[in-house]
């Protein structure tokens, strides 16, 4: 991380601006601006949907970029007013009960109809292919039901408890092959190729031992793969993610002396400038 190189965490000028930084972090941990990256997604879904259904063989299409950005900001409104206060979304914060997990597929699908909504004309076609997405979405979501905890002191993360981990890993697992399936059969590549490149990391975190990095793959490279792929389509994605990527990096870096969020998953000194 360049931020990392400039400001190494024994210098002077890694002190001074911690402080005002940190209080920039307290601004993105107290509106949970972390899960706009599953927001954004959920909405850019939808978007890509309705692509695909009007033409199969669209890719790195640029031309709706204001469409989708306006959708992704209405998106992230109705998460900051609605969804955070109300303490109806609430991923990775604590283990979900049946019913939270029903609300929350029940949220995911609201942001792909939004996503898509205005764009086809063809709603049957367009529900027959975001079934499999909100089936590949829940399998994610259930590996979140193991919440992390981050040791400030040790920079290190742990889980907080890993009841019940093969009945939800497991079933992360199979939902996982049937939107593989599902994928082929409605001939959409771009949700059997996530799903499948998805797929490992629940099955590790299932059969090796409990270990934090295992869970710490499966959480986060599903969410930044599937990022990526939607990317293909609506190119123009790339450029609020980076954004948002970015600037929770140099906060946390700031804040805690770790990068985070990272394509590494130990946060000691040889992974610091990944």
């Amino acid at each position: 991380m360049i931020v990392s190189r400039i400001f190494p965490k024994d210098s002077e000028n890694y002190r001074k601006f911690s402080v005002p930084i940190s209080r920039i972090s307290d601004y993105l941990n107290k509106f949970s601006l972390m899960q706009l990256f599953i927001v954004w997604s959920l909405t850019v879904v939808g978007i890509n949907i309705s692509e695909g259904v009007n033409y199969r063989y669209a890719y790195w299409n640029s031309s709706d970029w204001f469409d989708g950005l306006s959708k992704i900001i209405m998106s992230s409104s109705v998460f900051l007013l609605l969804l955070r206060r109300q303490n109806l979304w609430v991923i990775g914060y604590k283990r979900l009960s049946i019913k939270e997990i029903i609300t929350h597929l029940f949220l995911a699908i609201l942001f792909i109809i939004f996503g898509g909504f205005g764009k086809t004309n063809d709603y049957y076609l367009f529900f027959t292919n975001m079934l499999p997405y909100a089936i590949s979405f829940l399998a994610g979501l259930l590996v979140f039901q193991f919440k992390l905890l981050l040791d400030k002191e040790s920079g290190e993360w742990v889980v907080e408890n890993w009841d019940g981990k093969i009945f939800i890993l497991m079933t992360s697992c199979i939902l996982y092959i049937f939107s593989v399936v599902v994928g082929f059969y409605l001939d959409d590549p771009l949700l059997s190729t996530v799903s499948m490149v998805n797929l490992p990391f629940s099955f590790v975190a299932l059969v090796f031992n409990s270990h934090v990095r295992h869970l710490q793959r499966a959480r986060f490279y599903p969410i930044m793969i599937s990022c990526l792929f939607l990317c293909v389509r609506a190119t123009w994605f790339i450029l609020p993610l980076l954004v948002l990527f970015v600037t929770f990096r140099t906060v946390n870096y700031f804040k805690y002396g770790i990068v985070y969020p990272s394509f590494g998953v130990d946060w000691d000194e040889s992974s610091q400038f990944i």
